[in-house]
Formats: C-alpha cells, sequence, structure tokens
C-alpha cells in the first residue's frame, strides 16, 4: 500500500481540494420568535389553501418547508433558553 493512502480511499494530491463537508450558513440571531414564526406558517397555509395557481402553489409549498425549519428550530432554541433558565446550565 503507498504511503499515506488508506485502503478503499483515494490518496490526496497536493493542490487539489476536495470539499469533505457542506458548507454551513452562519449563525444568526433569530430576529421573530417561534410563536410569530408559527402564525407565519399558519398564514402561509391558508393562502395555500386558497390558490388555484399550480406555480404559486410549487413557491407556497417551498415557502412552507423553510417556515417549518424555521418554526423547528426557533422552538427548540426557546425550549433549551428557558429550561436553562430554571435549571441552570447542564454539565457533562
Amino acid at each position: 500500500m503507498p504511503k499515506g493512502s488508506i485502503q478503499g480511499f483515494p490518496r490526496c494530491q497536493p493542490g487539489v481540494g476536495y470539499r469533505m463537508i457542506s458548507t454551513m450558513l452562519p449563525f444568526t440571531i433569530p430576529t421573530t420568535t417561534a410563536a410569530e414564526e408559527r402564525a407565519h406558517l399558519e398564514q402561509l397555509r391558508a393562502e395555500r389553501a386558497l390558490t388555484a395557481d399550480a406555480d404559486l402553489l410549487e413557491d407556497i409549498d417551498a415557502e412552507i418547508v423553510a417556515a417549518i425549519g424555521t418554526y423547528v428550530g426557533l422552538a427548540v432554541t426557546e425550549i433549551a433558553t428557558l429550561r436553562g433558565e430554571i435549571a441552570g446550565r447542564h454539565q457533562g
């Protein structure tokens, strides 16, 4: 086996970069609350129910998926923050 390689994995060539992990989005401080994002999500769902245009439905569906992710992230963050304030920082 050549020096510097592991069985099953090709040897990296100097000057040739391979991106091993995807680029993560930078952390941003939330500007809305989970309750506000949930209201926005419900508004999008109501808008979707009233829409007959197929192209617009695709756009709304994409917005709904993004809003769900945002809502879940905000809700989990708010729960963790509240839990930390009540019980203190969890060590370990």
